[in-house]
């Protein structure tokens, strides 16, 4: 019996050994917790050798500063011609998340090979409306609800992703040949003013402080006439890809 209260309490003591030994090491552990509460961010208690950078923290930021940006691209939504834009902006960022911006794009249209193919296979003859987009211009409210950081080759890439919407005009020229012209005939131009709506995304990659690689998708939408012989109107977009370069002030 004695030796069997003997080792009873002998795996008590132990028991209680541990549990203290424990405590120690979680006490000291909550002691340095709550001392890294008093620095932002600070995770040296989880793992003291090792630097821990939270995505929240900006290395660049645009809330309050002017962005100036030339873009050049391709439009992608007319059937006949081939289209290039180039494009300069100005924006204003009221925060990290929200700005506004105007923007005015220059736009030359030549014809495709797929108009080329049509024109031969009708011999310039029955060609359908064709629309060119000239220019456009207008504002944009930027909404940007995600800001990342990615790891590219070993380099740490800063980069916001967000939206675009907003309204302005189109310049266009609408082309037209009576059914019974001859391949030489001109087009007739008629020049157009259209009202259209902007949605779109953007995405801006940060250089430094002031520069950055933006790249731009926009869609506008508009209502015009889609018959040679008639005012009768339908819904069309355009839409055009932009890539370029930013500089904040």
């Amino acid at each position: 019996m004695e030796a069997k209260s003997l080792k009873s309490w002998s795996a008590r003591v132990l028991w209680i050994l541990g549990a203290g030994v424990w405590l120690m090491l979680m006490a000291g552990a909550w002691n340095r917790a709550d001392a890294a509460e008093t620095e932002p961010y600070s995770f040296s208690w989880l793992d003291p050798e090792k630097k821990i950078y939270v995505l929240q923290n900006r290395k660049y930021t645009k809330a309050n500063r002017v962005l100036i940006s030339a873009l050049g691209g391709i439009g992608w939504s007319n059937p006949y011609r081939n289209v290039w834009s180039v494009e300069p902006r100005l924006a204003f960022f009221l925060s990290e998340s929200f700005g506004f911006e105007v923007f005015y794009s220059k736009l030359t249209n030549s014809p495709n090979t797929t108009f080329k193919a049509l024109e031969a296979s009708t011999a310039g003859t029955s060609l359908p409306l064709l629309r060119e987009i000239r220019g456009q211009m207008g504002g944009l409210i930027h909404w940007v609800p995600w800001y990342a950081k990615i790891n590219v080759f070993n380099t740490i890439l800063y980069f916001d992703w967000g939206f675009e919407f907003g309204a302005g005009q189109l310049q266009a020229k609408k082309l037209t040949k009576p059914s019974s012209a001859t391949p030489t005939d001109p087009f007739t131009e008629t020049t157009e003013n259209l009202t259209a709506l902007y949605a779109g995304t953007s995405q801006q990659f940060f250089l430094s402080q002031n520069w950055s690689v933006r790249l731009d998708v926009l869609g506008a939408f508009y209502q015009a006439s889609y018959k040679r012989d008639s005012e009768e109107k339908a819904w069309f977009s355009n839409f055009q890809f932009g890539a370029g370069l930013g500089y904040r002030l």
